[in-house]
C-alpha cells in the first residue's frame, strides 16, 4: 500500500470497530475519524494509538514498511470457544423502515473480540439498509454499553417490534431514531412504548462467522 490513507483503510475494514468505537480508542473526536475514513486526512498525529487500536504493526501503519501483522488476527477454534468471541442469537430478517423480524435459528459465533460478556450478533438479512449494511453481514451488539446520540442502535418496542436505527436524542421521555440509510423519515417514540435501546458496536463481514456445528 503506497499511501497512509491506503493502509488505514484496509486495517480499519478489517478491524470490525465502529468510527465510535476506534474514536473512544484512540482519544480522539469522531469528526477527526471519519475524516481518515474519507480520506481527507493524510496523517494522524496519534499513529502509535491508532496502530495499537486496529491491532496492526505501526511500522507498517506509519511508513508501509514491514508486515501489516493483519495476518496475525486469527481465531483457533478447535472443540471450544475462544474467549471474547460473541455468539450469534438468530438472522434480522430486514422488512420496511428499518424494522425487523427475528429468526433465532442461526447458531454459531463471530471471530470478533467484545469485552462485553452479554454482546451478541445478528446476521442481517435484505438490502433496507444498504450501503451501509449489507445483507449477509452482522451486526455486533453490546447491551452493557450506553449508547450516545448519532451512535447506531437496536431498539425493541414493548409491543414484540425490532428496529436498527441511529439514536438522534434521549431526552422529555421521549427517543428520536432517523434511518440508517436515510430514505425514511425520523420517528419520535414515548419511553413508555420502549423496552430496549442497545449499542451497535460493529458492524461485522460475514467471513467471520463460524457456524455452532464446525466447532
Amino acid at each position: 500500500m503506497n499511501t497512509f490513507n491506503e493502509r488505514f483503510k484496509i486495517a480499519f475494514d478489517k478491524s470490525g470497530l465502529s468510527q465510535h468505537d476506534l474514536a473512544k480508542a484512540v482519544n480522539v473526536s469522531q469528526p477527526a475519524i471519519r475524516k481518515l475514513v474519507a480520506g481527507e486526512s493524510k496523517s494522524f498525529r496519534k499513529i502509535s494509538e491508532l496502530a495499537q487500536a486496529l491491532k496492526v504493526n505501526l511500522e507498517w501503519l506509519s511508513a508501509g514498511t514491514g508486515d501489516s501483522g493483519l495476518d496475525d488476527q486469527q481465531f483457533e477454534f478447535v472443540g471450544t470457544v475462544k474467549n471474547g468471541a460473541v455468539k450469534v442469537k438468530g438472522e434480522a430478517v430486514m422488512g420496511a423502515n428499518g424494522a425487523f423480524e427475528m429468526d433465532e435459528s442461526l447458531n454459531g459465533y463471530l471471530k470478533f473480540y467484545s469485552d462485553d460478556p452479554s454482546a451478541f450478533g445478528l446476521r442481517v438479512k435484505g438490502d433496507s439498509m444498504f450501503p451501509r449494511i449489507n445483507s449477509g453481514e452482522f451486526v455486533v451488539i453490546e447491551p452493557k454499553v450506553m449508547p450516545a446520540s448519532g451512535d447506531e442502535v437496536f431498539v425493541r418496542l414493548k409491543d414484540g417490534r425490532n428496529m436498527i436505527k441511529k439514536l438522534e436524542y434521549h431526552r422529555d421521555s421521549e427517543y428520536r431514531f432517523t434511518s440508517i440509510n436515510q430514505d425514511h423519515p425520523p420517528i419520535t417514540i414515548s419511553d413508555e412504548l420502549v423496552d430496549k435501546v442497545m449499542y451497535v458496536a460493529a458492524i461485522v463481514k460475514s467471513s467471520r462467522f463460524i457456524d455452532v456445528h464446525d466447532i
